[in-house]
Formats: C-alpha cells, sequence, structure tokens
C-alpha cells in the first residue's frame, strides 16, 4: 500500500473516531438531564432499567467504535513507507501511546458509566 492509500485511510478512520464523541458526549448529557429532572418518574424500576441500559449500552457502542478506529491507525501507522517512517512526523507516530489512549478510553468511560448507575439506583 502506498503512502497515499495509507493516508486517506487514516483520515477516513481518524474522522470515525472523532464522529463517535459528540453522539457520546449527546447521550450521556441528555442521561444527566433525566437524572436531574427526572423526578418521581425515576422511582419505577421499568426506567430505572432503561436508563441504565441505555447508559451501558450505548457506552459500550462508543468504546467499540472508537477503539476499532484507534486499532486501524496503529496499524496503519505500521504500513507506512520507510521514508516516512524516518520524517519527524512518522517518528511521532511510531511514539504515539496508542495503547494507553486506549486503555484511557475504557476507564474513563467505565467511570462515566459507573457514576451514572450510582445515580440511577
Amino acid at each position: 500500500m502506498n503512502l497515499d492509500e495509507t493516508t486517506k485511510i487514516m483520515a477516513i478512520r481518524a474522522a470515525d473516531a472523532r464522529g463517535i464523541i459528540l453522539p457520546f458526549v449527546l447521550a450521556h448529557a441528555v442521561t444527566l438531564l433525566v437524572l436531574g429532572f427526572g423526578g418521581a418518574g425515576l422511582e419505577n424500576s421499568g426506567v430505572q432499567l432503561a436508563l441504565a441500559a441505555w447508559a451501558v449500552l450505548g457506552s459500550l457502542w462508543s468504546v467499540l467504535w472508537l477503539d476499532d478506529a484507534v486499532q486501524d491507525l496503529m496499524a496503519a501507522g505500521k504500513d507506512m513507507p520507510e521514508e516516512f517512517k524516518k520524517s519527524h512526523m512518522g517518528q511521532r507516530l511510531e511514539k504515539a501511546p496508542l495503547g494507553a489512549v486506549r486503555l484511557i478510553n475504557v476507564v474513563v468511560v467505565g467511570l462515566i458509566v459507573a457514576a451514572e448507575l450510582i445515580a440511577i439506583y
């Protein structure tokens, strides 16, 4: 694969990664609004279950989406030609702590969901 093809694929997958952030933020903002202003409706166990399922499954979907995009970026970085790898950008890409980014993503989303679940129940 040449540099142009790899760069295009990386741009598409980076856009995919950025694309999940707004829906994730909006979904959790709505969840927080429901928790804050839901009132007596939140005492119903069916409503609690629906809200909890929304928080857990939506977050799981977001984590998997972002993780897949990051893995593709990692793979594309390995496919870069040697000439690019010797450039400053190539060296930075090879040193990027994408494994840590993947771990932090799971931890942060897990903490958000845990806080929401505690608030729900």
